[in-house]
């Protein structure tokens, strides 16, 4: 996680520092060798914008075409970007430790304004020096890096940041020394397809294949240096993929019953390419570059996946690029691009083609509880068919952490 559009900005809490005197336990549990931590993020986000983003309830993925009125700024006010989290430390099994993590979110939906908790991260793991090995909901292998943008759950999604969702997997890594200050991981995981969808009127339904999807990444990094302030390490360059494919059932009403006419099978791929360069401790650059096709789930091909009737995949390629400068250990600037381009002919005529996000931002981090920061976007949303847009959203956080 690789940090993700879901968790990236999530602190916790150790109950067990900071006492003068030892505090009485939360959880009472029967092996004293498992450590029980629980923290949360309590955060407020205002969106202004001059142009109506998609969806319309705080988070603007893209920008929807321009209104023949030409009045469409939009304000959003909301505290769905809050997060819950729970974990435990060990017990240990041999030389590994086993362990557990629990995020939970504070949305249902990013189209619906109602709140609902929902579990971003569910998973068991077990690892060592050399081994780790993990089952439950995590987040993608493919394309784990992110930007730190204000907005953690835009986080240059459809516009060159794809992966950073979550879905049921079976992973395991293996991790090699290369030298004294650098190491080698490589990492494989079976992952949850597509999930299952059924149209209104039961014409258009969508499965997975009856095989789950196969994500891979090779990473190579150096070792952290705890004196710099950027967040990553010196040198890091990784390079990941997804195959996979699932089932749409294509059904006509004939003499009113319903009946499969054909079952099409589209291929999900994709190729991704990461980098960190950090200089000094308070400069640095990220960023990724990508191409594939079927990629909508995971948030790539400007959240489209297949076109017509015979669901021809929609190919696509993206970057994003970003630099950062610490101010002061507590004060930090992210300044970035991203953008998502669709084949124009995979398209058949109609939908959006590319998309594209400058951004910059200012993050105060008062106190190891309070935080606080401003971002300014530029969105351009290129459409077929249809009007083109773009415009300027003004973003505002508040976050309380314990």
């Amino acid at each position: 996680m690789k940090k993700n559009i879901i968790i990236y900005f999530l602190l916790v809490a150790w109950f067990k520092h900071g006492f003068s005197q030892t505090p009485k336990p939360i959880f009472s549990l029967a092996d004293s060798s498992i450590n029980v931590y629980f923290g949360a993020n309590l955060k407020t986000t205002m969106l202004l914008t001059n142009r109506r983003p998609a969806p319309s309830t705080g988070t603007a993925y893209l920008l929807l075409p321009k209104d023949a009125t030409g009045v469409e700024g939009t304000f959003d006010i909301n505290a769905r970007a809050s997060t819950i989290y729970l974990a435990a430390d060990g017990p240990q099994m041999g030389s590994f430790k086993l362990g557990t993590k629990m995020v939970f979110y504070v949305i249902r939906d990013l189209s619906d304004p109602a709140y609902g908790l929902l579990p971003a991260m569910m998973y068991v793991d077990m690892k060592n020096d050399q081994w780790r090995f993990a089952v439950g909901q995590q987040v993608d292998v493919f394309s784990e890096r992110i930007p730190n943008m204000i907005d953690g759950y835009f986080a240059l999604a459809s516009s060159g940041c794809v992966g950073n969702s979550s879905r049921g997997q079976l992973r395991a890594t293996r991790f090699i020394e290369t030298g004294k200050n650098s190491k080698l991981s490589i990492t494989l995981a079976a992952s949850q397809p597509v999930s299952t969808y059924f149209s209104k009127d039961l014409r258009n339904n969508s499965e997975n294949n009856g095989v789950p999807n196969l994500e891979w990444a090779v990473k190579y990094e150096t070792k952290k240096d705890d004196n710099a302030w950027v967040p990553f390490n010196a040198f890091e360059l990784a390079i990941s993929g997804i195959t996979g494919s699932y089932r749409v059932f294509k059904n006509e009403t004939i003499g009113g019953v319903i009946v499969n006419t054909r079952i099409n099978k589209p291929q999900v791929n994709g190729i991704c390419g990461e980098y960190a360069l950090r200089l000094g401790k308070r400069f640095g650059i990220q960023g990724e570059v990508y191409a594939g096709q079927a990629l909508g789930n995971y948030l790539g091909t400007i959240l489209q996946t297949t076109k017509g009737d015979n669901d021809n995949e929609i190919r696509s390629k993206g970057f994003w690029t970003e630099a950062t400068y610490f101010w002061q250990k507590n004060l930090q600037s992210r300044f970035g691009y991203g953008q998502d381009e669709c084949n124009k002919q995979d398209l058949m005529g109609a939908g959006v083609w590319k998309n594209s996000t400058y951004f910059g931002n200012v993050i105060w981090e008062v106190n190891k509880t309070v935080s606080t920061g401003i971002e300014l976007t530029h969105k351009s949303t290129q459409y077929l068919g249809l009007n083109d847009n773009q415009g300027v959203t003004f973003m505002w956080m508040y976050q309380y952490s314990f």
